[in-house]
């Protein structure tokens, strides 16, 4: 759970966690007003015991860092969950537990905990190495950020391997923790915009993904996301990761069985970035380059869907390392 200056929505996120959840991890990213204190105050009112002195069976840890952005808190959260399993920690605490699914949620209050039993359910099946939550009743949001949603909801669809996604901005989560142990940490996403980078890391690596509808309370608070700084820089992000995965799949081949397949989208994705070229280079015969442009990037798409859906359907993942 990472939170910066979130004290006024505390009391509610934490009261309203289920008995399901064995601990929680709270990550204060260097909160300049009383959150730290404020967690720690409902954490024991909600009758949950500091992690290892082992009085309760609900428990919390608190974890600080400087300021770093939402990304960076998560992935400290992630770390940690690594850790405790790695010094056998979590078997010392909870001796009967055999499987642990990690949730990341929000302090902010617009997160639904009553969601958590359904987000988990896929993991508890074993049917996929992460779920995220698509949001509902997003009546109150903001225009532009509705905009927003949808144009990185296309681009997402395109560059991230999951070609029927919806939801690329929720933050509501549930990942095996198997999927966490072998995860990359080498590469990180600090800030706002973590959502699409591990979107973008675990679609490239052909992780197994479904989404849950959930609920989002949102009461027209005001968001701490800047879009005008944010939906450059994550469509960058989108752009080269697009890049990275259609190098990995096609040209070198990584998890993709069909030669044929990678042959035909290599030949078609190159001539077409060519043709690109052409219709500025040779501004009088544009129609043609435009046409074949089109034409190029139509069949790429198509070959991209059929391979992003044949990975997802395999019985093991990831398919690159």
């Amino acid at each position: 759970m990472p939170a910066y200056n979130e004290e006024e929505h505390l009391k509610d996120t934490i009261s309203s966690i289920p008995e399901i959840v064995d601990l929680i991890l709270f990550i204060n990213d260097g909160s300049t007003d009383s959150t730290l204190e404020t967690a720690n105050k409902h954490f024991i009112e909600s009758n949950r015991s500091n992690f290892g002195n082992g009085i309760s069976e609900l428990n919390y840890k608190i974890i600080t860092q400087e300021n770093q952005g939402v990304g960076s808190a998560v992935v400290r959260g992630l770390k940690e969950i690594i850790k405790l399993d790695k010094n056998n920690q979590l078997k010392k605490q909870f001796p009967n537990k055999n499987k642990w699914i990690v949730i990341i949620m929000d302090s902010d209050g617009q997160m639904d905990s009553n969601d958590i039993p359904e987000l988990i359910k896929p993991l508890v099946n074993n049917s996929v190495d992460h779920v995220k939550g698509n949001r509902v009743g997003l009546e109150g949001m903001p225009k532009i950020r509705k905009i927003g949603s949808y144009l990185l909801k296309k681009l997402m669809r395109v560059a991230s391997g999951y070609p029927k996604i919806n939801d690329t901005q929720s933050g509501f989560r549930a990942i095996n923790l198997e999927m966490i142990k072998i995860w990359d940490f080498n590469t990180k996403w600090d800030d706002y915009g973590y959502t699409n980078w591990w979107l973008l890391e675990s679609g490239r690596r052909s992780f197994k993904l479904k989404e849950i509808e959930v609920k989002s309370i949102y009461k027209g608070e005001k968001s701490k996301l800047k879009i005008r700084r944010f939906l450059p820089k994550v469509s960058l992000l989108i752009f080269k990761s697009l890049w990275k995965r259609g190098w990995q799949w096609y040209v070198l081949g990584r998890g993709t069985e069909s030669k044929k397949l990678r042959i035909t989208f290599c030949i078609i994705w190159f001539t077409t970035i060519f043709s690109l070229f052409g219709m500025i280079l040779f501004s009088k015969h544009y129609i043609y380059f435009l046409t074949y442009s089109i034409f190029g990037l139509f069949i790429t798409r198509k070959l991209d869907v059929v391979e992003s859906e044949r990975r997802l359907n395999q019985p093991n993942s990831p398919l690159i390392n």
